[in-house]
């Protein structure tokens, strides 16, 4: 038997409510440290809620776990095992686990389509199709209780902080960076310091070797004339 299911919140959302941005932003904060489900490739995508392994038999594609909150849990039709045959009308037979995460994953918001098959045992396996919106579990949740427009300013305002948290990172990569430099040459500072310091001891302590060095030449001349004075005088023999 074959089944098409259409997700059917894309047709039962609510009307947007007006909701202060400050709390907004407050949730926003909330979103972009709470989600870890989002792409690496790109921080504006994300997922339905399902992980997929490689089957060892058949290298058919299965759901391994479904997110709690997500769009393919709140559908209750996906179970664990299910075979992924298609996406978006296209076949995925031979996809790489990497493949299948970059063409499911998308904006927020928006919706794939997959086409499941469950084994029945012993009977024709079961197909459907469902549609799903992309988004992390908080995000379904919110575009749930108050629209998709705010849902999509709230989308809009997680990637904001997204970005501002990409510059404060930047800035703050900078500012150790020239901390690092001014201790370098603070460091070199008490170092040129230190090394005259030593330098002028040294000048110091040879320029009392050179002056006692010339006075004892001195005393040394004098005694050398006083010498020379007196054998003059016939004195010395």
């Amino acid at each position: 038997s074959r089944m098409s299911v259409t997700d059917s919140r894309a047709s039962k959302l609510r009307t947007p409510k007006e909701v202060a941005s400050e709390w907004l932003l407050a949730q926003a904060e909330v979103e972009v440290g709470s989600w870890s489900g989002l792409d690496e490739s790109g921080p504006d995508k994300v997922g339905v809620g399902l992980f997929f392994r490689i089957s060892p038999e058949d290298g058919s594609l299965r759901v391994v776990s479904i997110v709690p909150g997500s769009s393919a849990h709140k559908s209750g039709l996906v179970r664990v095992n299910d075979m992924l045959a298609r996406l978006d009308d296209e076949s995925v037979q031979g996809w790489s686990l990497h493949q299948l995460r970059t063409t499911l994953h998308g904006p927020p918001g928006s919706f794939v389509a997959l086409n499941m098959t469950r084994d029945v045992g012993g009977q024709e396996p079961f197909n459907f199709k469902i549609d799903l919106m992309r988004g992390s579990p908080y995000f379904i949740q919110f575009q749930d209780r108050y629209g998709t427009a705010n849902a999509a300013q709230l989308n809009a305002l997680i990637l904001q902080k997204r970005e501002e948290q990409k510059f404060l990172m930047i800035i703050e990569k900078q500012l150790k960076l020239e901390q690092a430099r001014l201790v370098e040459v603070q460091q070199r500072k008490r170092d040129a310091v230190e090394t005259e310091r030593q330098l002028l001891m040294k000048f110091e302590s040879l320029q009392r070797d050179y002056d006692e060095e010339v006075e004892n030449k001195k005393k040394d001349d004098a005694d050398y004339n006083f010498l020379i004075g007196e054998n003059k005088k016939g004195m010395f023999w």
